[in-house]
Formats: structure tokens, sequence, C-alpha cells
């Protein structure tokens, strides 16, 4: 009889290890009795004594196979004589049906109880048959860690951290495999000689929460922060995952709102976009364009893209997208299409603006309209940006907290950009003068550069949020690396209250920050505090007002 066994001997072989294993709690090796022919004799010789219906037939099948599959040159004692009953093994099976015990084949399942010792007394399987211990295991691997939740993030980024961090802790034999649905996939890899594998399953943000609460995930990957209910509802399990310490923003997102390049309209307010992409507002003249029809164009609701435009624009002002719009699974397939129609307007993510115009957006009448780029993306000036978050739980593996720790480090910020998200390594931006801002903002505009981040504060408060305490570090690596800056701290506060309040409140702020820098050896040449003035969202409501309440940091 040949090893090299054919594919549907091979199937039939899966088969009978799965019914073993449903039907008895019986677990083989099918690839075992693929390579190993006194195993295999072995096995189906004691499976035939239980005679049971579904496995006889199974059984039968297999006779049939080998018997086609054996050569005729084969000596007759290597050929599938299983069906002649041995008593030992006749004996240990009474034994362990009895005892209401495991018929234990492959020796390094993790779960797997030790054989009753009267069964290994009186079963004399040859040295052939035995399971040596550093067989692979016919199960999968068991995860290293499981990350479930935002597709955003499981799309690209979560598979490019994985294997970096994998390959840097030296991991060999990478293997994407994909699962039963199209956003579930599993890294299979070799460490220390010994298989591993991490699982991904890409559901949404919400699935993060719900699955970390039933303890199928590790790690939550959200496109959104964790909802102060669902911190009360993972307390007691995982600790308090709105802390530093669980949760690390990973990366920032935004969209771009695209026209045709012949279109004249140059901002629009979010309010807008909500009127316009649910059908309410459906000819450019209502924006003062020319007499023609909107023509909408979206992308499918499987993209991460769409649920980032339903967050921020549709759910935002309580609209739905119109059933008019026509949708696309290609961000460069619905640019290419908005280039070819003047009556077009889409949204996409940034690298895919291509040849169309980039429209300027507002939070709101108050706020200054603001154009997509990845600096407004990085500062979250841009009414369109959002950030990713990963959530650990307090009790998590060294391993979970290792790669939490990999994903917001230069390295692995160095991944978000190449996956086409914004990363939060810093950058230096050139800014102009502001019509109407105060003289001594304008004067820094034009001798000094804004770095690519905002710190933000809690309404009222002066503690950083998350994302402020960790660019505290960045901020000082940055210093650092470039001796000869000097700090300039602006400080800026929402409208809500006495104008005098708002600016001694961001002087506060603007001061709190310059006294962590200071405590970490990063001198501060001056601290400004702008008050209301100069809002980069509408003061309306609550995550605009937060994204007001910031400190800008320059550089001389």
């Amino acid at each position: 009889m040949t090893n090299d066994l054919q594919d549907p001997t091979k199937a039939l072989l899966q088969q009978l290890a799965q019914l073993c294993k449903t039907q008895f709690d019986i677990t083989i090796s099918a690839s075992k009795m693929q390579a190993d022919v006194a195993y295999r004799n072995l096995v189906l010789q004691e499976l035939s004594q239980l005679q049971q219906p579904d496995l006889d037939a199974v059984l039968q099948q297999l006779q049939q196979e080998f018997q086609r599959s054996t050569p005729i040159d084969e000596p007759i004692s290597r050929q599938a004589n299983w069906r002649q009953p041995l008593l030992a093994g006749v004996v240990a099976l009474a034994i362990l049906t009895i005892m209401g015990g495991v018929w234990w084949f492959n020796s390094t399942q993790p779960s797997a109880a030790p054989m009753p010792q009267a069964a290994v007394q009186n079963t004399a399987m040859p040295a052939t048959a035995s399971v040596e211990a550093d067989e692979p295991k016919q199960t999968e691997a068991e995860p290293l860690f499981r990350l479930h939740g935002s597709n955003t993030v499981g799309e690209k980024l979560a598979p490019a951290l994985l294997q970096a961090f994998l390959q840097q802790q030296d991991a060999q034999a990478l293997n994407w495999q994909q699962g039963q649905a199209a956003v579930e996939r599993r890294l299979d890899f070799t460490l220390a000689n010994r298989p591993g594998a991490v699982q991904l399953h890409a559901h949404g943000s919400s699935t993060a929460f719900k699955d970390l609460a039933v303890g199928k995930a590790d790690i939550g990957m959200s496109s959104r922060r964790i909802t102060p209910a669902e911190v009360e509802k993972l307390k007691p399990q995982h600790g308090d995952l709105s802390k530093i310490g669980n949760e690390h923003i990973v990366a920032l997102d935004g969209l771009a709102v695209i026209v045709n390049q012949n279109n004249t309209l140059k901002a629009i307010s979010t309010e807008m976009l909500a009127k316009i992409f649910s059908g309410e507002v459906s000819r450019w003249s209502q924006l003062g364009g020319a007499e023609q029809p909107i023509t909408l164009y979206a992308r499918d609701d499987q993209s991460g893209t769409f649920d980032t435009f339903k967050a921020l624009v549709l759910a935002k002002h309580g609209k739905t997208l119109s059933p008019q719009a026509q949708r696309f699974e290609s961000s460069s397939a619905l640019s290419a299409r908005v280039s070819e129609d003047e009556n077009g307007i889409g949204f996409i993510g940034l690298n895919y603006i291509s040849f169309n115009k980039a429209l300027a957006i507002s939070a709101g009448a108050d706020s200054t309209p603001i154009y997509p780029t990845r600096f407004t993306i990085s500062t979250e000036d841009y009414a369109l940006s959002r950030r990713l978050y990963l959530y650990t739980p307090t009790a998590a593996s060294q391993t979970v907290k290792d790669f939490a720790r990999f994903a917001i480090s230069d390295e692995g910020q160095q991944l978000v950009d190449q996956a086409g998200l914004i990363s939060q390594n810093i950058r230096v931006e050139q800014v102009y003068p502001i019509n109407d801002a105060p003289a001594s903002y304008n004067q820094y505009a034009q001798k000094g550069q804004r770095l690519s981040l905002n710190f933000r504060f809690s309404y009222g408060d002066n503690e950083l949020d998350n994302k402020g305490k960790r660019d505290l570090q960045r901020l000082v690596h940055f210093m650092e690396s470039n001796a000869g800056r000097r700090l300039v701290l602006m400080g800026f506060s929402d409208a809500v209250g006495a104008v005098a309040k708002n600016a001694e409140l961001a002087l506060k702020r603007a001061k709190a920050v310059e006294r962590e820098l200071t405590a970490r050896g990063i001198p501060v040449m001056a601290v400004e505090s702008y008050g209301e003035m100069l809002p980069v969202a509408n003061n309306d409501t609550d995550s605009g007002r937060e994204r007001n309440r910031r400190v800008e940091v320059w550089v001389i």
C-alpha cells in the first residue's frame, strides 16, 4: 500500500476522524493514518469492532478505496487486512467504553486526559502504532491571541502589524488562512519549532466589546471610542478599558469628499453633506451651482470608508444614505467615475482623490472649513477625522500587551502610513496667517511651524486624554532629535461659558502641557492663550466642543 493516498481517500479519512470525534469522542490523526500504514491498520481494525452504521459505511468506502489504490505487486502483508479483530484492541475499547474514557490516538491534544491504567496494561499496541510526542496536531493551533472588531482596522492595518510583530519575535512560515466569513482570517506561523496562530475577525467595532465580554477575543479593534456603558459592563472582568493602560490609539483616519474639477463648489458643512447624501438636497442650484441634478457616489456597505462617513456625517445629523446613490466596492472606481461626471459627488480615502477636487469641510456655521491633508487629520482639525483603537484587558497576557505596545511604536506607526491610514509620528507643517486671527498668532505663523499633534482635554478639566499622554513622549523624542528648535504652546477652549473664563482655562491647559514637558527636560519658549477664538469645530455638539479644547504645538 503506498503512502501517497489519493484525494478521495484523504477526504474519507478526514470524514472518519470527524465522525469519531463527534459520535464517540475519539480523537484520531488523519494525517498519521495517511503517512503510517501500521498506525492506519491498527486504527481501522479497532474501529471496525464498534459496529456503528455510519462508521461502518465510511469504513466500507475506505476499504474499497484502498483496494483500488493498492498496487498489484505490493506485498500482501502490507495490504489493508484490518477487518480481522485484535483481541487487545477489543479489550481496550471495552474497558474505555465501560469507564466512560476517551480513546486518545493523538497524545499531543492539550486537553487529553491520561488513559486509565487498566487500559494501558491491557492494550498491547505495537510500537509502530504509538503516537510520537512531536506529532503535529490535527486541530488548529490554539491562538496566541484573538483580535476582533473594526473592519477599518482589521482590513489592512491589523494584518500588517501582526506580521511585523511576529517576525520581530522570530516567527517563521507565516501563512494567512481564510475563515468561514470574508472578514475572518487566521495567521499561522511557527515559533521555536512549534506551530502557532493568531485569529483576526473584523465584523465591526461593536463586536470588539461583545466578544471581549464573552471571552471570544483578547484584543478589541474599534473605529470609535468605547462607550461608558461598555466600560461599566466590562470593568469587573477586564478592568477599566477607558484608562491609558488599556486604551491604545493606533491610528487616525480621514475621508475626502470629492467633486469633479469643473465644479465651482469649494467648501461644505457636514450638515449639508448629510442632506445631500440622504437625497434631501438633490440639485446643485440649491448650493449656488448649476441647475443640474446631484449624482451620488458612495462606497458599499462592507467598506470601512462607508462606516466612517456614516458615523461622522449621516448618523451625526440623523440621516441615512439615499437609495439613489451608486455604490462602489472600489475607491479607485468611485474616484474615476466622479472625474467623468461634472454633477457627481463622492467620498473616498485620501489616497484616492486623483483627478478630482477635495472640498474643505466645516463642522458647522461657526467653524472654518478645513481641507483634508495628512497634517490636518493628524491634528484632528479636519472634521472627517477619527481615531482608531485597540483595547486590551488589564489582565491580558504579556504577548497581547507587547503587541499593543508595538502597534503604537515608531515602527508600528510607519506601518499605519503604509496601510493608507494616518500615523501619529510627528510631522512639521508650514502655517500661514489667518484673516481675523490675533496678531501674535499670525506672527508665529510667519516665523514658525506647527507640529502635527494637538493635546486635548475633557470639559472643564486640565487632564490630558489618553492620546495626549502618549503624545507627550512622542514630542520628547521629536525635540531630542531636533536640538535647537524652540517650542510654543497655544491654548484654545470651547465657547461654553464666559469669554474671560475660557481664556483663563485655555491658558491653564497650555501651562499643564508646559509642566509635563519641563519635567521631561524639554523647555518651552512661550505659552499663549487664545480662548474660544479660531474654533476648528462646531461648538453646538459635544464632539465639536471636545475638538476645540486643544493645545497646539509650534516650533520656532
